[in-house]
């Protein structure tokens, strides 16, 4: 009986035969060992499939943190925990962004405080924005900041992308305002300029509603390194319509109570 034959046709040796068949068996117990198809390249699919729901896990749980910490850090709550804030929340909680009033609604610090150009852009300028106020904070006497003069400053932190966000649909809004309409047309035509630093340039929303979002600020900045009534200021934070539901209980008393006077002139006309 004839064995095994060379390509060659030449017969293999009893020793060449048995390491032929011994390094079969190797790449075998091998392949068994690495769960690979016997190249010992390719890895096992449960492993890919255990990283691939790993990484997914991970990233879902990253993108919920970044999700909530981006939420809680954009409003009044957390801006004005620095006692340097006080006075602009104060001016904010008492403005119409601020939630003050029947046509108040309630507009994020970060809503108007940081570019919503794109979410990228959004994001960077968040921890740019957040690093610098918490150095300053960290660093400088804050009292000692003249804020009426910063707010002159008021185009490097503020941006139309923050206005347009909500006032999407302003051009057609400001038809009945002639005034009103015809401004607006000329910025978004780019056609309405302003002077920075001896340049015209495009306006911005801001070189005209100046003081937008804080009520009489400089009130409020007239009043830092006084003592804040605490208790007063959690009162507007926490229902910031409380102006409005005031007026109009002062409204309504007023009212009964010019009633009852007319009431009681007409009982005595009538008496007469």
């Amino acid at each position: 009986m004839k064995g095994p034959v060379r390509r060659d046709g030449r017969p293999f040796s009893q020793t060449a035969q048995r390491n032929a068949n011994t390094t079969k068996e190797e790449r075998g117990v091998n392949s068994e060992h690495t769960g690979s198809n016997g190249d010992g390249n390719k890895p096992n699919k449960k492993v890919i499939v255990g990283v691939a729901i790993l990484f997914t896990i991970v990233g879902l749980v990253i993108a919920f943190i970044t999700t909530v910490a981006v939420k809680e850090t954009s409003a009044v709550n957390f801006c004005s925990s620095c006692h340097s804030m006080k006075p602009m929340a104060n001016a904010y909680l008492n403005s119409v962004h601020g939630g003050f009033g029947k046509t108040g609604f309630v507009a994020r610090c970060a809503d108007c405080h940081l570019p919503h150009e794109s979410t990228l852009g959004y994001l960077v300028q968040k921890v740019r924005t957040g690093i610098h106020d918490v150095v300053t904070e960290v660093t400088k006497d804050t009292y000692r900041i003249d804020w009426k003069e910063k707010r002159e400053e008021r185009r490097k932190f503020l941006y139309d992308s923050s206005c347009l966000h909500c006032h999407e649909n302003l051009l057609h809004a400001t038809k009945p305002n002639k005034k009103a309409y015809l401004a607006h047309k000329a910025y978004f035509s780019g056609k309405l300029k302003v002077e920075v630093e001896h340049e015209k340039v495009p306006a911005m929303c801001v070189d005209c509603h100046k003081y937008v979002g804080h009520y009489e600020l400089g009130k409020e900045l007239d009043k830092i390194g006084t003592v804040y009534d605490e208790a007063y200021y959690n009162y507007k934070r926490d229902k910031p319509n409380y102006a409005a539901a005031e007026v109009e209980e002062e409204a309504s008393e007023h009212g009964s109570e010019e009633a009852a006077e007319e009431s009681a002139e007409s009982d005595t006309e009538d008496h007469e």
